[in-house]
């Protein structure tokens, strides 16, 4: 259990530490000559039965306000101290506040220096703190009045301390690692170490992690959790990391996160819940200057306010930060806003949405988009953002989002009943509702598309997408137009788009000259043959050739692969065939023209067009040198017509 303390300056945290563990925790020389906390101290109480306690002394001078915040993140239970002497003091109410808003609702309040005072003082601070700490969410904290300096009471703080620890459930392990780095150091013979509470998921010792937003991969040399060496750290942990890789402890510290790989994802702007505390002066206003603080981090920005024009003290809005610097943040993490010149802390909240639009941020559409995304629960929040989300819901935005592992998302969008289509690093999901309407939609654009041109084959997606009531980006129609081939809805060539119940037809010209054209164009094999070759055969004008295959190619009955060369669809699909062939045998599913040119026997340069025609009809797109298969050759060139 991660135990923080808090509480005004001198109110006897760091003696109370002490008193409960045995460890100093004023590390720095300015705090041991100052007899000051001033930046975070750790201290361990290792307990019979094998549990640890682990205890993050904060500042409690408001100098240093900021340090503090970086203690009281992702922690099980605070440790709030006031003074008999002094009672509830200027830093008690802005650490208080600040727990409030970060929603921390386990702890005890220390009554320390009751050997300095008169019973009558004890109960005047009693009701003091009362008062102070009503209608917060540490309003019912048990009160244990100490002394660190007799030791009257601390057996029993430290008793409850202990039962706490036995009683709180171990943290839910899912989601990816993610740890926030408070503190980072070299250690001779080991390198770099950084430190830091667990907020996610399991770390283990070997395991390749990256140093987020920098995106620096590291490796993890070695784990102390709970100060103890382990093999492993998990949520809820304070863990010491050795990290190797390009990093040093100028390049890694406070406010920088160590995550999985899949959790990575640098956010500029943040969509967030915001409460304004009751205590402040005037209302929060819109494009307010602030100090953002995440996690461990803390970073400069402005208040964007989505639902009016300010937030009232004690009021609560969705607003979207505009940070000046990228940060990690996931849905759900707390974060705490102070203003301007950092002096004053002005509310909190929690992450909402780290994809935020730069325009149209409090469109009708958005904010219910943000109120579903608000949801606790993964899969209530999946179905209500894919009801608010008829062009289909970006799932890898989700993930990463809300934190998810691959194989948890996986394991969501399997139970979410939802129609699923794009590749894995761009899926998008739609409502068995929406994905029935989007079809019909196609259905009744192509309709009016073919009555008003009946002799193409069909609407390029272009021409689709301006006829569609659905605004949908150029990524999801190309991704779920095959979908619909597979629901026998439309017949997609990777370049137009018809019905499936449609088909162009030749006057009686092109009709004759294509009784002409057609046995030489099969004859050619999958070599095709040029415009000027073809026309030398047929004894005609090359120009007139090439406007007649250019009119056929509307009608899909040959496809122009480049400028002078044109294929059959059944020569067009063997190509396509050999490409899967390719991409099955070589050793990193990827076709080079090389490849591609020895199984196929058609010569480089014309293996090089073709192969520029399939990224074009997107059946492959390139990758480096080579292509990479995105469809089948049965989706992307179906049998007798493009």
């Amino acid at each position: 259990m991660i135990i923080a303390t808090a509480g005004h300056v001198d109110h006897g945290k760091t003696l109370l530490v002490k008193a409960l563990t045995g460890v100093d925790t004023d590390r720095l020389p300015e705090e041991k000559e100052r007899n000051l906390t001033i930046d975070l101290g750790f201290a361990y109480m290792p307990l019979e039965d094998g549990p640890v306690l682990g205890f993050v002394d904060v500042p409690g001078h408001e100098k240093f306000v900021r340090n503090m915040l970086c203690g009281v993140a992702a922690i099980d239970f605070v440790l709030f101290i006031v003074a008999a002497d002094d009672g509830p003091m200027p830093q008690t109410a802005e650490h208080l506040a600040i727990l409030d808003l970060l929603g921390v609702a386990r702890g005890a309040i220390a009554l320390t220096k009751i050997d300095r005072v008169e019973p009558a003082r004890l109960d005047e601070v009693l009701e003091d703190i009362a008062v102070q700490f009503a209608g917060t969410t540490l309003a019912d904290a048990p009160v244990f009045p100490v002394s660190a300096m007799t030791g009257e009471g601390i057996e029993g703080l430290r008793d409850h301390l202990s039962a706490t620890a036995r009683e709180i459930e171990a943290r839910d392990q899912t989601g990816n690692f993610r740890l926030a780095v408070d503190r980072g150091f070299t250690v001779v013979g080991a390198g770099l170490v950084v430190t830091g509470t667990v907020f996610s998921g399991t770390v283990s010792v070997g395991d390749q992690l990256l140093v987020s937003p920098a995106g620096t991969p590291v490796r993890v040399r070695g784990i102390h959790a709970q100060d103890r060496k382990a093999e492993r750290g998990v949520a809820g942990d304070r863990c010491a990391l050795n990290i190797t890789g390009d990093v040093s402890r100028e390049t890694v510290g406070r406010g920088d996160w160590i995550v999985a790989p899949p959790a990575h994802n640098p956010a500029r702007r943040i969509d967030a819940r915001i409460r304004v505390i009751a205590d402040e002066v005037r209302p929060l206003a819109h494009w307010t200057p602030v100090h953002v603080h995440l996690g461990a981090a803390d970073v400069t920005g402005r208040v964007a306010i989505l639902e009016d024009k300010e937030i009232p003290p004690g009021g609560n809005a969705l607003v979207q930060l505009v940070l000046d610097h990228e940060i990690g943040a996931w849905h759900g993490d707390g974060l705490i806003l102070r203003d301007q010149s950092a002096r004053r802390t002005m509310g909190g909240g929690t992450v909402v949405d780290v994809f935020p639009p730069t325009r149209g941020r409090a469109r009708p559409e958005r904010m219910a988009y943000l109120r579903a995304m608000e949801a606790p629960d993964a899969a209530d929040a999946l179905t209500g953002l894919l009801e608010e989300a008829p062009a289909g819901l970006d799932l890898e935005r989700v993930r990463l989002n809300r934190n998810l592992t691959p194989e948890g998302a996986d394991a969501l969008w399997g139970d979410a009943g939802m129609r699923v289509v794009g590749a894995a690093e761009h899926r998008i999901g739609f409502s068995t509702a929406h994905w029935t309407a989007l079809g019909e939609d196609v259905r009744q654009a192509l309709e009016t598309w073919h009555r008003r041109h009946p002799d193409t084959a069909g609407a390029t997606e272009r021409n689709l997408a301006s006829g569609l009531h659905a605004r949908l980006r150029p990524e999801t129609l190309a991704a779920i137009l095959p979908e619909l081939g597979r629901d026998g809805i439309v017949v997609h060539d990777g370049q137009r788009v018809r019905l499936a119940t449609h088909e162009a037809r030749l006057n009686a010209a092109d009709e004759k000259m294509w009784r002409r054209v057609e046995p030489v164009l099969g004859n050619a094999g999958p070599r095709s043959i040029s415009v000027s070759e073809l026309a030398g055969e047929l004894g005609m004008d090359p120009r007139q050739v090439e406007r007649f295959l250019v009119r056929a190619s509307r009608l899909g009955i040959v496809a122009q692969v480049s400028k002078n060369r044109f294929y059959l669809p059944d020569e067009l699909r063997r190509l396509a065939e050999i490409a899967e062939d390719v991409s099955v045998d070589a050793g990193d599913g990827l076709i080079t023209a090389a490849r591609f040119r020895d199984q196929s026997g058609i010569g480089r340069n014309l293996a090089i067009e073709v192969l520029e025609y399939f990224n074009k009809t997107r059946f492959t797109r390139r990758v480096g040198d080579g292509h990479e298969l995105l469809r089948t050759a049965e989706e992307s060139f179906p049998a007798g017509r493009l």
